[in-house]
């Protein structure tokens, strides 16, 4: 999964996260984030995960607090990403540095990217930055929360200000249906086609995705027909819409010892590890000749 990540070139992906990696429980969001995208192969989930194992335990052998997040697609496209947050460019160039530094830890990764080969079809890596002006109350717990929400808005070149207005009147909306409806907006530095949009809503249960109850009737009701003229306007800057529900997976997850001490049943889980790092051991002698 991880590697030091080289980028460079404007691309404009936008992805909303509510929350952050960070020691307090409740926090603004990180001002970077690099996130790495997989697509599984199908019938290798399961295989995935256990190579997946491998890394946070490399890591943390190695001792590299790169803590991370993974989640997983419950649907959409059968894929795993890896969210990590860091303060600065400097601090992720100190943090790849120090990967490339650690004794054996590039050997190990060789390894686990190797067996990960199997598993996987392709990968992605993005830098994301912060955009405050287009978030909404993103100052949550992230670690309670088991499930988000995903829509990936693809926008025309040029329009880019029709996604700034169409979160500006969300806000509004939410704002009228008086409703907690947090998100946190993240443009991208490099790693995607652009301009592209992504929109996190972080929800504690998948019950609370149902329109017919809760926020989201509630967000319905606000709607007037006024403002459903001006969302149709907004829309013809978009390529694409595309929607998307995921989980966090713990097992594939590096989490801090703040996150794992809010909830050490749910963050403590592990997976058997398919690849594990290669012991000090003599090589088995040869077979004797018939």
């Amino acid at each position: 999964m991880r590697t030091p990540l080289l980028w460079g070139g404007p691309a404009a992906l936008t992805v909303l996260l509510a929350g952050s990696l960070a020691a307090q429980n409740m926090g603004p969001p990180p001002p970077l984030m690099q996130v790495f995208r997989e697509e599984v192969k199908p019938g290798r989930v399961g295989s995935h995960v256990q190579t997946e194992a491998g890394w946070p335990r490399a890591f943390g052998k190695a001792k590299i607090a790169n803590n991370y997040i993974a989640m997983t697609t419950m649907y959409g496209p059968t894929e795993a990403w890896f969210f990590e947050p860091h303060g600065s460019v400097a601090e992720i160039d100190a943090a790849n540095k120090a990967i490339e530094a650690a004794p054996g830890l590039n050997q190990d990764l060789d390894r686990l990217s190797q067996a990960d080969a199997a598993n996987i079809n392709s990968s992605r890596s993005l830098l994301l930055r912060f955009v405050p002006e287009a978030s909404n109350n993103p100052n949550i717990n992230a670690a309670e929360m088991r499930v988000w929400e995903v829509t990936i808005f693809r926008v025309r070149p040029g329009k880019e200000g029709s996604f700034f207005a169409g979160a500006k009147l969300y806000q509004s909306l939410v704002q009228q249906a008086k409703v907690d409806a947090p998100w946190a907006t993240y443009q991208v530095m490099a790693g995607m086609p652009g301009p592209t949009f992504i929109v996190f809503g972080p929800h504690k249960t998948l019950p609370e995705l149902d329109p017919s109850s809760g926020v989201g009737a509630a967000i319905e009701k606000a709607m007037n027909e006024e403002m459903m003229k001006q969302f149709g306007a907004i829309s013809e800057g978009f390529i694409s819409v595309e929607n998307l529900v995921m989980t966090p997976s713990p097992e594939m997850s590096y989490p801090t010892a703040e996150w794992l001490a809010q909830d050490p049943k749910y963050w403590g889980k592990k997976a058997a590890v398919a690849v594990k790092p290669a012991a000090n051991s003599p090589a088995p002698a040869a077979a004797p000749k018939p």
